[in-house]
């Protein structure tokens, strides 16, 4: 009898772990069970190089992207230190001149880059990208000034970001604030 009663609790509590999506559930194979948290900071990568040396004629961002909630930023070589600042609105300033720059959105989202060179242009791509994701409305470029890169994001709500490191790639996936 102890034996039944032994192999009946090990088959629930298989069981348990096992679950097939309910009608009006789609089933996500990108989908992680591991909860994301906010990334509020990072330092540059062992190969993030931008000396006096560095090329004044290629930027040090290649390219800008965004696709649903998520923003990715590569770079030549590397990666560069970053904060991420959650902001409560979706209005922030242009850098330096302080121009008035309105994203879609009620929130925002801040994203700081530093250590680049101050004498050249270190992002040439568009300034300004809309996205379908129901976070991530909007991203643009605030400013390239004195080493510092500055983007924003324009989000539904109040949100942050889990940042990840591929290679010369950061990646932005952006989360409701906790």
């Amino acid at each position: 009898m102890r034996r039944i009663t032994l192999t009946l609790a090990l088959a629930v509590l298989c069981g348990c772990g096992a679950s097939t999506p309910t009608s009006g559930q789609a089933s996500s194979p990108a989908a992680s069970s591991v909860a994301l948290t906010c990334t509020p900071s990072g330092a540059a990568s062992s190969s993030w190089l931008v000396p006096a040396s560095a090329s004044a004629t290629s930027p040090a961002i290649v390219s800008a992207t965004v696709a649903g909630d998520t923003m990715k930023l590569t770079f030549a070589i590397g990666t560069p230190q970053f904060r991420v600042e959650p902001v409560s609105s979706s209005h922030f300033t242009q850098d330096p001149s302080g121009r008035a720059v309105d994203l879609a959105g009620s929130a925002g989202v801040k994203v700081v880059l530093s250590g680049f060179r101050g004498d050249v242009t270190n992002y040439a791509g568009q300034t300004s990208i809309t996205s379908s994701g129901p976070l991530l409305l909007q991203a643009s470029e605030l400013g390239d000034f004195e080493g510092v890169v500055t983007f924003a994001a324009g989000t539904s709500k109040p949100a942050c970001a889990n940042v990840s490191t591929t290679g010369s790639t950061l990646t932005f996936q952006f989360i409701p604030a906790p």
